[in-house]
């Protein structure tokens, strides 16, 4: 029923500091953050060839993330998303199944704009898990917030990334054109 990893969310106390940390420290590929206030968060996405990992922090003063930093001031990892096909079907599964969903079980546009749903982490081994709908469209096609780099001049002068269907691919930031970077047409 579940599909793949969508994301690691991470909540943390200082959203500017945890981008600055993966993006100069470990050399990652974050993303321009974007508030959400359906959810009350403000998230940046950190790009990695294998999967990804939602940064978020408390938006608005009724933020869900409060409590939880309040428990774990220093942060630390708050849910795993999976993709579903089909989000009322893979709900009513996981009801019948003994699973309490959080909220009143009506899905909520999530970050890529699909809808997604939480259930309770004392039904799920101790993990807030989300399911995020795919539905059969392609990666490219759900992706309403391109990553893109949080500075124009990135100190993260390269990155590597891997396409969904498996297509490796590396980007240089410090040569200009393909005959800079040794390719030839």
């Amino acid at each position: 029923m579940i599909g793949n990893l969508s994301h690691i969310a991470i909540a943390v106390p200082d959203l500017d500091a945890a981008i600055n940390q993966y993006e100069n420290i470990f050399g990652a590929f974050v993303s321009t953050p974007s508030d959400l206030p359906s959810h009350g968060v403000r998230i940046a996405m950190v790009k990695l060839p294998n999967t990804t990992i939602e940064l978020i922090t408390p938006l608005g003063k009724t933020s869900p993330l409060k409590n939880f930093l309040k428990k774990n001031p220093e942060g630390g990892i708050h849910h795993l998303c999976y993709e579903v096909l089909n989000i009322s079907k893979a709900r009513d599964t996981l009801i019948a199944a003994g699973l309490r969903v959080i909220g009143d079980g009506v899905p909520t546009p999530g970050y890529h704009g699909n809808p997604v749903l939480f259930f309770h982490p004392k039904d799920c081994l101790g993990a807030l898990i989300e399911l995020e709908e795919i539905g059969l469209l392609k990666d490219h096609e759900r992706h309403t917030h391109p990553i893109q780099p949080v500075h124009s001049s990135s100190p993260s002068e390269s990155f590597r990334g891997t396409e969904s269907i498996g297509i490796s691919f590396d980007v240089d930031f410090k040569n200009k054109t393909p005959e800079d970077n040794g390719e030839r047409e």
